[in-house]
């Protein structure tokens, strides 16, 4: 293994290569989603890790009319995984319930992985090949939104260019990629196979007095906005659920209280028994996954979903631009 090293020169170098070139690939796995979001066993896949089946009626999500395959082109990032056989996946292994270590450690277990077992079907049976799957772990300690540097290119297919010495090379990251600004600025990401939210999960602990009734997240966001209330609410440190806070309590003028979630807990454990946060915040999949993985906590606990809401999960390629 090499340490990874990135020079400025190369990374204009990988991210320099034609449109069409990188956007082949992008184009054929995206075409290849929206036949497999539409196969009944997507639904099968969805109610194994305790996630409701989304409405595919929406416009955020793949589909199979919008998305056609493209033809394949020499030279292109395509031709290669075609005459190849082989579509090498990126995945960082603290991603559940996208993908997480199974028995083999270097084999993933997971929704995405899962799901792209469909997606290999549709993308073999479309170009009447055998492609193969590679599933290659990132580990670098930076942190997963560096993980668009070792995506391959149709100008360096292996991440040997001069300059770009990587400790792995994929074709595509293929465990869940959450859409964000940030990360479409750095890496081409598809169309979303699973809608995602912030959610808010209503504790134990008594409401301050004079806060209007709760029905939904406008309300929890009112609540917050109120100085003469003082709403408590936990989130996981150093994940989306921390900056979300934070940019509200900055907006808002530090009107309610942001309390640190204990890391690693379990988030329906922390909302059952917390003594001082009125809500918890965690992802509709977060929740999802959790209740059905431990359906005895926080039984009667009321869940509040948009409370901030994304563009949805999908998975990304080189940049094409």
């Amino acid at each position: 293994m090499f340490k990874k090293s990135f020079a400025a020169t190369a990374m204009i170098f990988a991210l320099a290569t034609p449109a069409l070139a990188q956007q082949d690939l992008h184009a054929a796995l995206t075409a290849a989603m929206g036949e497999a979001i539409e196969d009944a066993r997507y639904v099968d896949v969805t109610t194994k890790y305790g996630m409701p089946a989304p409405d595919l009626s929406d416009p955020t999500l793949v589909n199979s009319e919008d998305y056609p395959y493209p033809e394949v082109m020499p030279g292109t990032l395509l031709a290669h995984v075609l005459d190849t056989h082989k579509l090498s996946l990126g995945w960082i292994p603290v991603g559940a319930p996208w993908a997480i270590p199974g028995e083999n450690p270097s084999q993933p277990i997971g929704f995405s992985v899962d799901y792209f077992d469909i997606i290999q079907e549709k993308l073999n049976a479309h170009y009447n090949t055998d492609i193969d799957l590679e599933w290659v772990s990132f580990t670098e300690s930076a942190g997963n939104n560096d993980m668009y540097l070792w995506l391959s290119t149709s100008d360096d297919v292996d991440c040997t260019a001069e300059d770009r010495v990587v400790d792995g090379c994929y074709d595509v990251i293929g465990g869940a990629y959450a859409i964000n600004e940030r990360r479409s600025g750095l890496t081409d990401i598809t169309p979303s196979y699973y809608p995602f939210n912030m959610a808010a999960i209503r504790t134990n602990v008594p409401l301050p007095e004079g806060v209007a009734p709760i029905r939904n997240a406008d309300d929890i966001r009112a609540a917050m906005a109120d100085p003469t209330i003082n709403i408590a609410i936990a989130g996981l440190p150093e994940t989306g659920e921390d900056s979300i806070l934070t940019a509200f309590n900055i907006a808002m003028g530090s009107t309610f209280t942001h309390i640190d979630r204990t890391p690693g807990s379990n988030v329906l454990e922390y909302a059952q028994n917390s003594e001082d946060a009125h809500f918890v915040l965690g992802s509709n999949v977060r929740m999802a996954s959790t209740r059905m993985k431990y359906p005895e906590f926080c039984i009667k606990c009321e869940l509040f979903e948009n409370f901030s809401a994304f563009r949805g999960i999908g998975f990304a390629t080189a940049l094409i631009d």
